[in-house]
């Protein structure tokens, strides 16, 4: 992450969309069980911003880029 890897990528490892469809089974799942899952509502958000920063091209790993930004830094860390 360090590098930059989490949005420099031509093709992501585990692509945002892919990564949301499977947090939304989990999070339907779970309110068929009357439950929440608090950490994949969170997770969730930051895909939900890594889509809006990256597009298609958006990677699981930029999670981290969202929480730079939460944090009042830049997506980008260079």
């Amino acid at each position: 992450m360090a590098s930059g890897d989490y949005y420099q990528r031509e093709h992501p490892a585990f692509a945002v969309d892919l990564a949301r469809k499977d947090a939304g089974h989990a999070l339907d799942l779970a309110k068929s069980a009357g439950v929440k899952m608090k950490a994949v509502e969170v997770a969730d958000e930051h895909l939900r911003q890594v889509k809006e920063e990256r597009g298609a091209t958006g990677d699981l790993a930029g999670i981290y880029g969202a929480v730079r930004k939460e944090s009042g830094m830049s997506f980008e860390n260079q």
